[in-house]
């Protein structure tokens, strides 16, 4: 049987074309974001850095700053996350670059804030200026590397996947054998690509939106169709051993509609394995 959530949304995509139903998905679901709690086990963890805290926010799709984005700004803060990961997709036009790098001068996690481009930040052609103008706002934006957060666990980086950018090999180049590490990905379907690697304590990749509209009858993961993407939606997973989660995002693409997939900050506790 349906959940009442479930039923909701059923409603509201049966009134879709009504004017309530617009209502909801174009003014209030983009706007309802889901703050979402995790723990995530690191293999060989160093002590000192039991009960470390990340939040994971990914596809802003900026044009321009707007509400919902001093609303995420104003939640991460709350929250005092000792670092911030962003998985992709941060503008849609290069004009936006601006205000994305206004965004992240407002949080302040000390462990910094760690970025990889996605299929959209290439499309507006902004990776280049994204990679030099970030640096000021406390940054780290990873295309295809990878640095030491701290002695003992490593942040490893890739070029969008759903573009065939990815070079894990490349990203992997001076990460210590057998350190824990994280990878951060724009799309899960950097799941195909891992497999000749040794796993990965955590992968964190978004893309999906969640599906971003989903009804009884129809769900944007047929958008996907033939990649990662429609495999793997959102929430966590397990592939080739290595744990992966997707987050649903913040923004919009395509239509600026959510429908059963509130926009979402995930928040991380650490803790040794």
């Amino acid at each position: 049987m349906p959940s009442r959530r479930q039923f909701l949304i059923g409603c509201v995509g049966v009134a879709a074309l009504a004017s309530p139903g617009v209502w909801y998905g174009a003014i209030y679901e983009p706007g309802d974001i889901e703050l979402v709690r995790r723990t995530a086990q690191i293999r060989d963890l160093p002590s000192r850095l039991n009960g470390l805290t990340a939040v994971q926010i990914s596809d802003l799709h900026l044009d321009r700053a707007s509400d919902v984005h001093q609303q995420m700004i104003a939640t991460i803060n709350s929250l005092k996350p000792d670092l911030v990961f962003f998985t992709g997709d941060l503008v849609d036009d290069r004009s936006a670059i601006g205000d994305a790098t206004d965004i992240f001068r407002q949080l302040h996690p000390p462990a910094g804030i760690w970025a990889v481009p996605g299929n959209w930040d290439h499309t507006a052609d902004a990776v280049d200026a994204l990679k030099a103008e970030l640096t000021d706002a406390n940054v780290r934006f990873l295309v295809n590397e990878s640095a030491e957060l701290e002695a003992g666990l490593w942040i490893v980086g890739v070029d969008d996947p759903a573009s065939s950018m990815d070079d894990v090999s490349t990203a992997l180049d001076g990460v210590v054998s057998g350190a824990p590490r994280i990878l951060l990905a724009h799309a899960p379907d950097i799941a195909d690509n891992i497999v000749d690697s040794p796993p990965f304590d955590l992968i964190l990749v978004g893309h999906t939106h969640g599906g971003q509209v989903n009804l009884p009858v129809f769900s944007g993961t047929w958008l996907h169709r033939g990649s990662a993407g429609a495999e793997y939606v959102r929430g966590l997973y397990q592939v080739h051993g290595s744990p992966m989660y997707v987050n649903r995002g913040i923004g919009t693409t395509g239509i600026p509609i959510r429908i059963g997939s509130r926009p979402e900050i995930t928040h991380f506790t650490f803790h040794a394995a």
